[in-house]
């Protein structure tokens, strides 16, 4: 029979987690740094080899090791992307530094679970979720504006050229900014990344792209899985259309009740609350406060987070420094034998929720997001971006795959259906029922094959 997790059983696996954050997290910007020279402060960030798991409701031995490699200080120095030394939004003592252990910086929220490293800053009224990391190295700087939002599992990185992050602008769960600019009122989707390039205002990068060594030109599209690395295919992109203004518009208004919801929740219910492994979402405008129920038994790594209306059965293995977070869409419910490796995220969309039967089996870096139902037995490979769709049985989901189903009118129900048994090959690119067709078929539209369309279609002077 499922029922609710004690708080304070598996607060026990965060004992070694006081005041500053240490973790696994060093080791996956390790992974992801593109080789770009390893640091004493990636060395400090790795966690203590397993320790503090949480299993069938205790705590396993050991305690998280490892303690922020590195802290807040210094002045902004230069200029980048005007905000830096001049005004983005605002003049620049708006932004504030950001220490470990102090959620609250000014009306912005920064979760405990985030790994700080250099010099990092913020403004007013954004919101930065657990386990991101925000890493700037000796005469870089990491700059986030205001009202902005880093969702679960974000880098953002500043080790050749300082990284900043305009207002009003969203990165979406899993994506990673290395030294580079993202302007105002932009969007970089899941499992995106952007390298050593500039995001001019109101630029939309979709889910699982790469952007690297280029400007992006204000309010320009990047489609999902598009690899663009040259100035040509930058140039070529097509406007991003009128409606994703009213999209940005509300994951922006929902991530400024998060900023101020979680403050409210640390300041009258405690630290303990915002990092034990499950915990209650704040109570918004859009969701009712609740209370996560987790089946025994099951087996926790060290740094996940359990928030809201999550109900998931019997014998879930989860790994590090995964989220699954019910605190806009809800409610999220997994079914039994739940198989996640480390940094698995779970979100969904405001009035949605997320349904996934017995037997999912997830690698890393994995990105599930409602509208969303999945059946029993699918499996998802790593990087993969599974969002606004039907995933019927036994469906194998391939590494760096994008399932981005058609957007949906108001009231209008999921149907965009991966039918049982379908194997999705790696780097499928999968929005409409051609694309889909064309990856049962074994001949899968790809990232590359998308921005060579961008080239070949569109008018490089169309902007």
């Amino acid at each position: 029979m499922i029922r609710k997790v004690s708080l304070a059983v598996l607060a026990a696996a965060m004992a070694g987690f006081v005041a500053a954050c240490g973790g696994g997290g060093g080791e996956q910007e390790a992974q992801q740094g593109g080789g770009q020279g390893g640091s004493s402060q990636e060395e400090q960030a790795q966690s203590g080899g397993g320790s503090g798991v949480t299993t069938g409701g205790t705590t396993g031995g050991g305690t998280t090791g490892g303690t922020m490699g590195g802290t807040t200080g210094g002045t902004m120095g230069g200029t980048t992307g005007g905000m830096q030394g001049g005004t983005t939004g605002g003049e620049s003592g708006q932004l504030r530094p950001v220490e470990p252990g102090n959620p609250v910086v000014g009306t912005s929220y920064v979760a405990p679970l985030v790994e700080l490293f250099g010099d990092v800053r913020i403004g007013e009224r954004s919101f930065v979720a657990s386990n991101t990391i925000l890493r700037a190295s000796p005469d870089h700087s990491v700059a986030i504006g205001n009202e902005t939002n880093a969702q679960d599992n974000i880098i953002v990185r500043a080790l050749q050229e300082s990284s900043t992050v305009g207002d009003r602008t969203s990165l979406a769960h899993h994506a990673i900014i290395r030294d580079s600019e993202v302007g105002d009122f932009a969007f970089v989707g899941f499992n995106s990344e952007i390298i050593n390039s500039t995001l001019e205002n109101g630029a939309f990068v979709l889910h699982g792209a790469t952007v690297e060594n280029v400007t992006i030109p204000e309010n320009s599209l990047v489609g999902p899985g598009e690899e663009i690395t040259t100035q040509e295919q930058a140039d070529a992109l097509p406007e991003a259309d009128a409606s994703t203004e009213e999209f940005r518009e509300g994951v922006l208004d929902v991530n400024a009740e998060f900023a101020e919801g979680y403050i409210e929740l640390y300041e009258t219910e405690g630290y303990e609350t915002v990092v034990n492994v499950t915990g209650p979402n704040p109570a918004t405008s859009f969701n009712e406060r609740a209370e996560p129920e987790v089946a025994e038994p099951f087996e926790i790594q060290e740094f996940v987070r359990i928030v809201g209306d999550v109900r998931i059965g019997p014998n879930a293995q989860i790994g590090q420094r995964t989220a699954i977070r019910a605190d806009e869409g809800s409610p999220i419910i997994i079914g039994a034998n739940a198989d996640l490796d480390d940094r698995v995220t779970f979100h969904a969309l405001e009035e949605t929720d997320i349904q996934v039967g017995d037997d999912l089996t997830s690698s890393e870096d994995v990105v599930f997001h409602g509208p969303l139902q999945m059946g029993n037995g699918v499996s998802a490979e790593d990087r993969a971006v599974v969002f606004r769709a039907i995933v019927e049985d036994d469906v194998q989901i391939g590494e760096d795959v994008v399932i981005a189903g058609p957007a949906l009118e108001e009231g209008e129900e999921l149907s965009f259906t991966i039918p049982a048994g379908s194997v999705i090959p790696d780097g499928s690119i999968i929005t409409d029922e051609e694309s889909l067709q064309q990856a049962i078929a074994g001949n899968p539209v790809t990232g590359d094959e998308l921005a060579a369309a961008e080239v070949a279609q569109m008018d490089p002077h169309s902007h």
